[in-house]
């Protein structure tokens, strides 16, 4: 994992086990162990959040992407 010194102390105190831990643990023993620490069993939502979705490229719905014979036509427009 890439997380700097502060970030994997604070992350390692806030959920009591150490990263190198959690890199090995299964889905089922992570469940098993949130269940086991904050007494109920973690809710996964089916419910989709639209503020999470994406919403694909902005430069592709203002056709701002250059292909490579864009690129080619304007070099030859410059000649």
């Amino acid at each position: 994992m890439f997380l700097n010194e502060k970030t994997r102390q604070l992350l390692e105190k806030t959920i009591g086990k150490s990263i190198s831990e959690l890199k090995v643990m299964t889905f089922d023993e992570e469940v098993a162990y949130a269940t086991k620490k904050y007494g109920r069993a973690p809710v996964f939502s089916k419910k989709v959040d639209k503020r999470m979705i994406g919403r694909g490229n902005p430069l592709i719905a203002r056709k701002r992407i250059c292909t490579m014979d864009d690129i080619d036509k304007r070099i030859m427009e410059l000649k």
